[in-house]
């Protein structure tokens, strides 16, 4: 009596705990695919020195292997390096998407191409500006719908010196873009790094380039107070560059307090774009 006693107890023992787990992993499994949902899905590949770096999200293993199948192939002489994860839900047209934008950044010299949801950036510069266009435009027609296509492209011809090439470099990092403060404040925020972190790595490579850092304010408060605030901040972006590994006697900090805004101060919008820093790269 006993004995059976003690094998039906252990049998409904069995029976609580494997249900356990079939609840405890449909939760993890809920867990897991409300997680993919609420991620942004985003991938980004960079060509510079030789070096092909792909980061970011594919759809499945197979797309993964079309990645690297497609990069040994535009890039047969290029070290890869990648640092790619599988997400659940993506948007449709990923794998498409991803490989088109590979097959144009194969047609640069240097480039750096990010893709989210809504958006393909490519920047870079190109020594055969009629195979980037082709590819470019490629790309642009199979964008799915609602996908923004930006690319800041620079010709480059294939006799320029090195000081061209990275003043090249240089202006296509930086167009349209622009390290921005809050109000009051020399701290960079969070979104602020991608672009010294990139122009870092360009003077790495230009080692007679000098930058000048120029800090902006808003018209806000005495011009006194701005002149010190606008050399705090590039001071702070200079402190950051060094911690890089740039030598601080290739950086020239300076500041032009609220002397030259870029708009006309009648929105908070406004003001907040006058904040800012500026970069000129010089060669001796």
């Amino acid at each position: 009596m006993v004995r059976r006693t003690l094998l039906v107890c252990a049998a409904i023992l069995a029976a609580i705990l494997l249900s356990t787990l079939n609840s405890t992993g449909k939760a993890r499994e809920q867990i897991a695919a409300a997680e993919s949902v609420s991620i942004t899905p985003r991938i980004r590949f960079e060509y510079e020195n030789s070096t092909l770096t792909i980061t970011g999200d594919t759809s499945s293993v197979a797309h993964e292997a079309i990645l690297r199948q497609a990069a040994l192939e535009l890039f047969p002489h290029a070290r890869h390096d990648f640092e790619l994860r599988q997400l659940q839900v993506m948007p449709p047209g990923w794998a498409l998407l991803t490989e088109l934008t590979l097959r144009a950044v194969a047609q640069t010299y240097s480039a750096t191409a990010t893709i989210d949801e809504s958006k393909v950036i490519v920047r870079g510069i190109t020594l055969q500006k009629t195979a980037w266009d082709e590819a470019a435009a490629r790309l642009e027609k199979n964008l799915p719908a609602g996908t923004e296509f930006l690319q800041e492209v620079i010709e480059l011809h294939p006799g320029a010196s090195l000081e061209i090439q990275c003043a090249a470099l240089f202006q296509s990092t930086l167009q349209g873009r622009r390290v921005e403060f809050p109000q009051d404040s020399t701290e960079l925020g969070s979104t602020a790094f991608s672009i010294p972190d990139e122009l870092i790595e360009i003077v790495a490579d230009c080692p007679a380039a000098t930058v000048a850092i120029t800090g902006h304010t808003d018209a806000s408060g005495n011009e006194s107070n701005n002149q010190q605030l606008s050399e705090a901040r590039a001071i702070s972006v200079m402190t950051y560059m060094i911690a890089g590994g740039v030598a601080a006697v290739r950086l020239q900090p300076i500041g032009a307090g609220s002397s030259a805004p870029l708009l006309d101060e009648n929105s908070a919008h406004a003001r907040q774009v006058n904040r800012r820093i500026e970069f000129a790269i010089s060669f001796p």
